[in-house]
């Protein structure tokens, strides 16, 4: 996923490892990185792990890595109508296993069929909850098509994620090819996803990052992810020694937000004050649940149902959903599940708070 395409076979990371002064050519000064209180991202291909497989991605050194801490991955599903990346899999569970945003992106051909390359990707990335796995059409290729051509490509593209997913999808492109090659006006709402490098330094050199944020193409008014380099430091991929990096504009609590990744209010069971299975509470009899709406625990004390609750009548605060982001409101709501706490639970857990992480 980066425009200036090299020999794969080039920059394998060799056996030996480097000498101490080749480390401290290639390592940058974190004080020099002018993006680092943007959240940090990488993005993986086949190309990151060897054509053998026995060099594979190790997320956990990912996970583990700080700085830079690697907020969200995005891994290629796919090209076109009949390709599927055969790393895909692997990268989309195990970054889900180690609790990062997951971004799967397709390489689109503009010349063939909209719906079939579309088709292709959903195939790849399966049942999963878009409300938390944006999708990226990769748009670098034009392959001789005219710009009418690959605007309305593109369109068609964005059209099926826009009414299959119920979110407003991602385009990483860069500012000069989108200038000559689509027509932006023409595009539905977007996020845009835009590559701009320094001149790349030669190996063993990691190329710096390039200062946020990128040109923006014509007619486009802001960006929300930045791909800085194709050059820098490979993180947890012994198969490949460059890797792309890329930054996200804005907090990292706005980088949840955006990807549906929010805190919401956790559900404490009335029963054991263990945190619930989101949305769902044990099954009780009638008669239990009326008892310990009643009874406080053993040392504890009594209090009238509204003394410290702070809810309404009805012992339940209202549904809410998803505030809008950026400007667009998400075509899907997504309420919040509240439940009404005896006042002796509330009451308890004042006393003995639960950690939300323990989730």
């Amino acid at each position: 996923m980066a425009f200036e395409s090299f020999p794969n076979t080039q920059y394998l990371i060799p056996d030996t490892a480097l000498s101490t002064t080749q480390l401290a050519l290639t390592t940058p000064d974190l004080e020099d990185m002018p993006n680092i209180r943007l959240p940090f991202g990488i993005d993986l291909s086949r190309y990151n792990t060897s054509a053998d497989g026995k060099k594979q991605v190790d997320f956990d050194i990912i996970n583990a890595t700080n700085p830079p801490l690697v907020s969200f991955i995005a891994m290629r599903a796919g090209i076109s109508w009949g390709y599927q990346d055969p790393w895909f899999n692997f990268y989309f569970k195990e970054a889900h296993r180690i609790g990062k945003i997951r971004m799967p992106y397709h390489v689109v051909y503009p010349g063939e069929s909209a719906g079939r390359q579309m088709e292709n990707f959903f195939r790849i990335v399966g049942n999963v909850d878009y409300d938390t796995v944006p999708l990226v059409l990769d748009l670098e290729l034009d392959h001789g098509q005219t710009k009418a051509r690959i605007t309305q490509t593109t369109i068609q593209c964005l059209s099926i994620i826009l009414q299959r997913t119920g979110r407003i999808p991602v385009i990483y492109s860069r500012a000069g090819w989108v200038n000559q090659f689509l027509h932006v006006p023409d595009l539905p709402p977007v996020h845009w996803w835009l590559a701009q490098y320094r001149h790349s330094l030669p190996y063993p050199l990691y190329t710096p990052e390039y200062p946020s944020p990128p040109t923006l193409p014509q007619g486009v008014a802001d960006w929300k992810f930045h791909q800085t380099t194709q050059r820098g430091r490979s993180i947890g991929a012994p198969g490949m020694y460059y890797m792309d990096h890329n930054r996200f504009n804005g907090s990292l609590e706005e980088l949840n937000a955006w990807a549906g990744l929010a805190a919401e209010e956790t559900l404490i069971c009335p029963f054991d004050l263990e945190p619930c299975v989101r949305g769902r509470l044990p099954q009780a009899t009638t008669e239990r649940r009326a008892q310990l709406s009643q009874e406080p625990p053993a040392g504890g004390v009594r209090h009238s149902p509204r003394s410290e609750s702070g809810v309404g009548s009805s012992g339940k605060t209202p549904l809410g959903t998803t505030p809008p982001v950026n400007g667009h409101t998400d075509p899907v709501p997504r309420p919040r599940s509240s439940v009404s706490l005896p006042a002796w639970i509330v009451h308890k857990q004042k006393q003995s708070p639960i950690n939300p992480k323990e989730i």
